[in-house]
């Protein structure tokens, strides 16, 4: 588990990065034991995450026992802050860019916490009914190309990518949540 000054000082890399700072992964421990504690930022964002739970709970969008409910989607949480950093172990070797595979998932881990941040609350917000309409939709788009914006920066410092190769892999990110969102749905 990471001291707080190594989670503060990882969250202000991430937050340099968001700026599109290149210089914020000096703030990132791109070490293998950086590697493991990185992963820390899932219990960081968990909190907004249950919020989210919470309220498609109360907005019945959430089918059978609540208890199946949970179980489900924190076994996908859990699931959702893996499957990416599997797969790029083999994507990495595969565009030559292993060397620079466990900085980049370092940055990917904490740069989530603030992606979460900006997302989490919008998706609370839409599910609960209290943003809908155009300015909704609208507020929604601007966070989602935002985090993906991000995203895209992330992945071409960390793995030293020109700005167009690092697009697939935003993109594969997007399509692995979409399957195991659709997969944990199919089980509730």
């Amino acid at each position: 588990m990471p001291s707080v000054s190594e989670i503060l000082r990882a969250l202000y890399g991430a937050y340099r990065l968001a700026r599109f700072d290149a210089g914020g992964m000096t703030f990132l421990d791109a070490t293998p034991g950086g590697f493991w504690k990185s992963f820390f930022a899932a219990v960081i964002v968990l909190p907004l995450y249950l919020l989210l739970l919470a309220v498609r709970l109360q907005s019945d969008l959430a089918e059978g026992t609540p208890a199946r409910f949970l179980a489900i989607e924190l076994i996908a949480y859990v699931i959702g802050w893996v499957i990416y950093p599997l797969v790029m172990a083999t994507v990495a070797r595969l565009i030559d860019r292993e060397r620079h595979y466990v900085r980049y998932i370092v940055a990917y881990n904490w740069a989530s916490v603030w992606q979460n941040v900006l997302y989490l609350p919008v998706a609370i917000l839409s599910v609960a009914g209290l943003l809908s309409g155009g300015v909704g939709s609208f507020i929604a788009l601007a966070a989602l190309t935002a985090v993906l914006v991000y995203a895209w920066f992330v992945a071409r410092t960390a793995l030293g990518l020109p700005g167009l190769h690092a697009v697939p892999l935003v993109g594969l990110d997007i399509v692995l949540g979409l399957m195991l969102n659709g997969f944990a749905d199919s089980l509730i």
